[in-house]
């Protein structure tokens, strides 16, 4: 338990049983601003829908971001018999999908249905061998074709059903922790910083639309005019059989992954190291090529630039319905960047 009362294990599951497909950020939106605004932050929201919470002070405009949405799908279409097929938003694995539980969004509340698929007796060896394409999955919602034609309209979002799970000390499964293990370690570090002095002009911010492009971030930062910031997202983890160690070196529970390299202020990533050594927190590091597949590519980018690092999860099973993390990698992230804001080190170059 927090200062402020904060169950990081019952924040998460909240976080993640919001619906919250990109480009539909408005439940967990909603949810974040509401504890933000107990805390006595100035909140906005921007044209995009990404959520800022500032703590205004002498000094650079340094902002923090993790993205509030998660991947999902949008209603294609609705055939006669009443089965609904679908478009995706961001990267949908439809492996991942036969059997799974989907929730649609309609504007007369939550269907829940089923993604059908022929079931394998039915399957002809080509079949079984071949991966599930989308456009012909389909979700069963149990209903005649009349109501579904009623209820379900063309564009409706659609999203994993909340289903969480602590499996063991710290490690939890659930959709959308990508990234709302992010969300979380920023909302561990406005606990802290709700109450310091900190002489930055500090924006917190939780993106809309990452998974779309990193759009929500970029509009973000070019409307706080930002000078440095460091996203917090997810990132693999290489310790289970499905990566290898080579390809995915870092592993869950082993601390947050700090990036080093090319796409990176070099600065900033020593900062953030010396940041985890100075309160004893577990870390690890990752490379940072000439991408990083997070909201750091697109706000490094704006206006005549940023200063920009990385503090990233690791994730089993990213972008499938039941990803796994640690709540501790959270914690260790949390107060690092508390550390880090505080020290400001890397103000002095």
């Amino acid at each position: 338990m927090t200062d402020l009362g904060l169950d990081p294990l019952s924040l998460l599951r909240e976080l993640t049983g919001r619906f919250g497909v990109a480009g539909f950020e408005d439940d967990v939106r909603e949810y974040i601003r509401g504890l933000l605004v107990k805390w006595g932050f100035e909140v906005t929201t921007d044209r995009l829908g990404s959520l800022i919470a500032r703590v205004p002070g002498e000094g650079p405009r340094v902002m923090l971001v993790a993205h509030m949405d998660e991947i999902g799908m949008v209603v294609r279409y609705v055939d006669d018999k009443g089965f609904v097929y679908l478009t995706p938003v961001g990267g949908v694995n439809p492996r991942t999908l036969p059997g799974a539980r989907l929730v649609i969004r309609t504007s007369g509340g939550l269907l829940e249905g089923v993604v059908g698929e022929k079931p394998v007796h039915r399957m002809k060896e080509e079949e079984r061998r071949k991966a599930p394409e989308l456009e012909n999955l389909f979700i069963d919602l149990g209903l005649e074709p009349r109501e579904v034609k009623e209820r379900v309209r063309i564009g409706d979002p659609v999203s994993f059903k909340p289903m969480f799970s602590e499996l063991g000390r710290g490690v939890v499964a659930s959709k959308a922790l990508d990234d709302r293990l992010g969300c979380l370690t920023l909302l561990l570090v406005a606990e802290e910083v709700s109450r310091a002095e900190l002489g930055l002009d500090l924006y917190l911010v939780f993106s809309a639309r990452e998974e779309m492009g990193l759009e929500g971030a970029r509009t973000a930062a070019y409307k706080i005019g930002a000078e440095v910031a460091v996203a917090v997202d997810v990132t693999h983890a290489g310790d289970t059989p499905v990566l290898g160690e080579r390809e995915a070196p870092v592993k869950l529970g082993a601390g947050p992954v700090i990036a080093r390299g090319a796409a990176l202020d070099k600065l900033i990533s020593e900062a953030l190291v010396s940041a985890a050594e100075a309160v004893g927190v577990k870390y690890q590091l990752e490379a940072g090529g000439s991408r990083t597949g997070t909201d750091i590519d697109a706000v490094r980018l704006v206006r005549e630039g940023v200063r920009a690092g990385l503090v990233s999860l690791p994730l089993r099973y990213m972008h499938t319905p039941s990803e796994v993390g640690s709540i501790r990698d959270a914690e260790g992230a949390a107060r690092l960047l508390v550390r880090f804001l505080e020290d400001r080190a890397w103000l002095r170059h």
